[in-house]
């Protein structure tokens, strides 16, 4: 076996592959124009709240901002337990330019993951480069740079992937410890439902390789297969464990915990006329007869070059198991994203845990595309052999005629050179926006095959050997880097620069914790939360107000959260109480719709012996003083003054972890309101103390990094030693 040292032989291919994220990725790169509004609205506020705790040297557990009060830790998608996030808001709070940094990142992994995987193969570094292009710069990633779990889930496929197969090929601890790592990363950063596929993807891996290697007759092989497993969910459990302890607690509390009901499982399946997207991805947008799937996720797009020699390995018989496994993938990872039409994902929601868990069946063909990544690039460092180009005319006579297929059914006789030239006179520095308005699905079909025709010229050179296979995979990764850097415009940035985002951040933001103002009312604090909607999302995420608005900026509320939410009378009359108010009146929450605005301040309780005892009180008018003396996400402490025995409720959020002391004796906290906090206390002055219980989270995270610094470092030194080029992709 030939030795590799990581400086050597792979830094000068992963410079270049990092070059290809920046220029296709150009708005971002060079901070001009600002992700879109999934990014600002719930990504950017939420990773504010996270890094600004971290930056002050809180733990960001609990958003006091976040609609009245949320257990980020507990939210999959939130980034409290997501290394990077960490890593981030170590250097300060989180910015538009962090955030489009972090976007980056997981691009740029993405391919980094693929190069690597590659290489395992011994395939050549330039056919290596040639795959993780494609899957770096696939329409997947530019659909979804808004929805940084989705992307962080191609940052980590390939890794997972990579170390797992090598861990049934090659049984080591040190493949289990390295897996299980990646396989964090995906549970930490990406879309639950890459993480539950994923482990699907692996099941099935492993009893392949049981059966078809007939490793169950093996008892030696066998064991050894039981120990790595072993290694790898023990490694996986020590790294996750702050998340998988936030996660249980939280799931049961929230509305996604008991799954998606099949219509919600269904929803945004990908159209099969999006598969145009292959040829022709620009058109995407404006294809007709697909509103069923989200614009952001209608993009296959893998280079016209990797999907002709995609067709071509099709053609192809293969010895190889591995390959054969590739290809039973791409189908059904294409049926499964087809969502009730292509029948698979309904029975996988009937019949497999957790697949009830996660809607968008589209978000599945990202491993469509790994797979086709794959086989394209096995495909392309095997035509070296002869016997190959005799299919060559099959694969290339089916690209030209679904070329001459789109052509003839998008033809609508509109476009027209003096229309866009028109267009162009108009717009002034609009015009590359208007024109993007303006033109209809048919000029963007022939718009981009134009596009698409000297690269087609290439390939058939290419099969006719008249160009050398180095031409070809620069031509495949032009072709890739033009049309991310094409897509730009539609999915990835709005037409706000990434100035004028920041600028409106740095006007309503305010550092640090501000001591809330006890008597204000949740109304007043939320008067300017939509003000710069569009532009940041709540400004309360960034002025420090407790207020509220009317969007879901989680994906998942707790469940009472959402009953008070949806309960609009309620809602509306108690948010015009004080932030911490006493309650003149009780009644029972059940009877919330007699609640009336009659100039008494009211609580609703589940408790009657203790609506009873406030109700006894309520015939003569209570004085009360209220003030927060200190603040911060998790530990509040409140002075107040009372004539009369009284109950009181803060509008934050119920949950669990949450415990109070009165004068420094421990009390119940009672769920008030339906969804906020509540305590009773005696006539008097006291001090009232609220702290946020973690320390099972506290130890459980010191553990974590602990393991997580000991691979990394480890990882660090296999990569600078001289190593084994590893095997070919022979099984």
């Amino acid at each position: 076996m030939k030795q590799q040292k990581f400086i050597d032989h792979n830094a000068f291919y992963l410079l270049l592959l990092l070059s290809f994220c920046l220029i296709g990725f150009w708005p971002l790169t060079f901070h001009l124009f600002s992700l879109k509004n999934d990014a600002l609205n719930y990504f950017l506020p939420v990773r504010h709240q996270v890094s600004e705790a971290i930056y002050n040297g809180y733990w960001p557990l609990w958003a006091p901002y976040f609609n009245l009060g949320y257990p980020l830790h507990g939210d999959m998608q939130s980034g409290v337990w997501n290394p990077f996030v960490q890593l981030f808001s170590l250097a300060g709070t989180y910015t538009l330019r962090t955030l489009q940094c972090e976007t980056l990142l997981y691009v740029y992994l993405s391919g980094v993951g693929m190069f690597y995987l590659l290489r395992h193969f011994e395939i050549q570094k330039s056919v290596c480069l040639f795959g993780a292009t494609a899957f770096m710069l696939c329409g997947y990633n530019s659909d979804s740079s808004q929805f940084l779990n989705w992307i962080s889930s191609a940052s980590f496929i390939p890794f997972v992937f990579l170390f797992y197969y090598k861990m049934l090929t090659e049984p080591s601890w040190k493949n289990g410890v390295f897996c299980s790592f990646f396989l964090y990363l995906l549970f930490a950063t990406a879309y639950p439902a890459d993480f539950i596929i994923i482990g699907y993807l692996m099941l099935v891996l492993f009893i392949r390789q049981l059966f078809i290697f007939k490793e169950l007759k093996n008892v030696t092989r066998l064991l050894l297969h039981l120990k790595t497993h072993l290694i790898l969910v023990g490694c996986f459990i020590v790294l996750a464990l702050p998340a998988m302890l936030s996660y249980y607690e939280f799931l049961p509390l929230s509305e996604r915990g008991t799954g998606a009901n099949y219509s919600d499982a269904m929803s945004n399946p990908l159209h099969p006329f999006l598969l145009l997207s292959y040829i022709t991805p620009l058109a995407v947008w404006k294809a007709p007869f697909v509103s069923i799937t989200d614009p952001l996720e209608r993009n296959s797009f893998l280079g016209i070059i990797t999907f002709t020699v995609l067709l071509f390995s099709f053609f192809v018989k293969t010895k190889y198991p591995l390959q054969r496994f590739c290809k039973w993938a791409i189908v059904i990872f294409t049926l499964f994203s087809f969502g009730a039409m292509g029948g698979l994902r309904s029975l996988a929601y009937y019949t497999l845990p957790l697949m009830n868990a996660f809607r968008h069946p589209a978000n599945a063909k990202i491993f469509t595309l790994f797979f086709a990544t794959l086989i394209s690039s096995f495909t392309l460092s095997e035509m070296k052999n002869g016997a190959f180009f005799k299919y060559r005319k099959i694969a290339f006579s089916i690209l030209i005629f679904l070329i001459t297929a789109l052509l003839i059914f998008s033809y609508s006789g509109t476009f027209s050179i003096f229309h866009i030239v028109h267009l162009l006179r108009q717009g002034g520095g609009g015009a590359f926006k208007l024109i993007l308005d303006e033109l209809s699905f048919s000029d963007y079909i022939l718009i981009n095959i134009l596009i698409q025709i000297p690269f087609i010229i290439v390939l058939y050179f290419f099969f006719l050997r008249k160009v050398d296979l180095k031409w070809l995979v620069t031509a495949s990764m032009i072709n890739c880097v033009i049309h991310t850097m094409l897509f730009q415009p539609f999915t990835v940035v709005k037409k706000d620069t990434a100035h004028y985002i920041q600028s409106v951040i740095n006007e309503v933001s305010v550092a640090g914790y501000p001591l809330p103002q006890a008597n204000n009312s949740v109304e007043e604090n939320s008067i300017k939360n939509n003000q710069y909607f569009d532009e940041i999302g709540a400004a309360n995420m960034y002025n420090k107000k407790i207020g509220r608005v009317d969007y879901r900026i989680t994906p998942s509320n707790l469940k009472w959260q959402n009953e008070f939410w949806f309960n609009g009378k309620v809602k509306n009359l108690l948010l015009q109480y004080p932030l911490i108010y006493a309650a003149d009146t009780a009644m029972q929450i059940s009877e919330s719709n007699y609640l009336l605005a009659n100039g008494k301040r009211t609580v609703l309780l589940y408790d009657t012996d203790l609506i009873s005892k406030i109700n006894k009180g309520s015939i003569e008018p209570k004085a009360y003083t209220a003030a927060i003396t200190q603040f911060s996400p998790n530990g509040w402490e409140i002075s107040l003054t009372t004539n009369k025995p009284s109950f009181f409720t803060v509008f934050q959020n119920y949950y669990p972890r949450w415990q109070i002391t009165i004068d420094g004796t421990k009390a119940p906290v009672v769920r008030s309101n339906i969804s906020f906090m509540g305590f009773y206390v005696t006539a008097g002055s006291h001090t009232i103390s609220f702290q946020y219980k973690a320390m099972d989270l506290k130890i459980a995270f010191f553990i974590s990094l602990a393991a997580t610094l000991i691979i990394v470092c480890f990882g660090i030194y296999k990569l600078i030693k001289p190593g084994k080029e590893i095997v070919p992709f022979t099984d």
